[in-house]
């Protein structure tokens, strides 16, 4: 398989991971994001999505693991500000001040 097909796959299984993460469907989400890895061993926003899931599950030392390696590698800040970005928002919206 050629670099760019694997990094065309590697986004696919990431964008699955994405969709299955906020269905709840945490054990596919890790699946994805995992084979994201393999086909693209730099993808840091993989690391870090797949890093959440596993704290969500209660695997800290895996969470630990995959934040710090997409640190290493440089996580998209994007992706984190989009994120924390979604999260005072369902904060807000929770605590009734939208």
């Amino acid at each position: 398989m050629t670099k760019k097909r694997n990094t065309e796959c590697a986004e696919a299984y990431y964008n699955h991971g994405v969709a299955h993460s906020k269905k709840g469907e945490l054990k596919f989400a890790i699946e994805d994001y995992t084979k994201a890895i393999e086909l693209k061993p730099d993808y840091a926003d993989a690391y870090y999505r797949r890093s959440k899931v596993w704290l969500h599950l209660g695997e800290t030392e895996k969470a630990k693991a995959d934040m710090q390696t997409a640190s290493e590698i440089g996580i998209n800040s994007t992706t984190a500000l989009d994120e924390t970005l979604q999260n005072y928002q369902r904060a807000w919206k929770t605590l009734g001040n939208l």
